[in-house]
């Protein structure tokens, strides 16, 4: 049994997507929207490091101390963990990719065994990001810094795009490997 080689060029191509996924979810500060209501329309984006207003066109550090953010207990401590939590993503994405990478230069043998610690690194790239998505959803609904009205955006639904496509492709990448014909190697005469 064995995994070809264009299942994990496949794989790889997917992946890329993905982890472009998780890097626009990194940077993009839509994580929660707040629009306030007539008469004086403006927009609230909060990202994982900064808060955007659409009034001023002026983007801050969040949360800070400086503007009061952290009058909550326990909210900026949480808020800079799913922070962290998404760039520890990131560099395990990063060493999936090379992995992938990797695999694909290697000879058959090497790729037909390499199925298992790929697929290992795909979930463990996709556990910080649910503990991201985890932390954020509690905080949306628990902590009283965002106002009724205010609602999850793009960088919150990429992120959980990014982690299901994740795991997604650890299960497939499994089953072809398991399932999959076995590998019969050329035996020289």
């Amino acid at each position: 049994m064995g995994v070809s080689l264009l299942a994990y060029v496949v794989t790889f191509f997917i992946f890329i997507c993905n982890y472009t996924l998780t890097i626009c979810s990194i940077v993009f500060p839509r994580w929660l929207t707040f629009v306030t209501p007539v008469p004086f329309y403006m927009e609230t984006h909060y990202g994982l490091f900064k808060l955007c207003r659409s009034i001023t066109r002026e983007c801050r550090v969040f949360p800070s101390y400086d503007h009061g953010d952290c009058q909550e207990e326990g909210f900026c401590e949480l808020w800079r963990a799913a922070g962290a939590s998404m760039i520890l993503s990131a560099i395990l994405g990063g060493l999936a990719l090379f992995a992938l990478l990797a695999t694909m230069c290697s000879n058959r043998r090497k790729r037909s065994k390499a199925w298992a610690p790929i697929s290992f690194l795909l979930v463990l790239y996709a556990l910080p990001q649910i503990f991201s998505m985890s932390v954020m959803a509690y905080l949306y609904n628990s902590s009283s810094t965002f106002y009724i009205g205010t609602k999850y955006n793009v960088s919150f639904v990429l992120c959980i795009i990014s982690w299901i496509v994740s795991i997604l492709l650890s299960v497939i990448l499994s089953l072809v490997a398991v399932l999959g014909p076995p590998d019969y190697s050329y035996q020289p005469l």
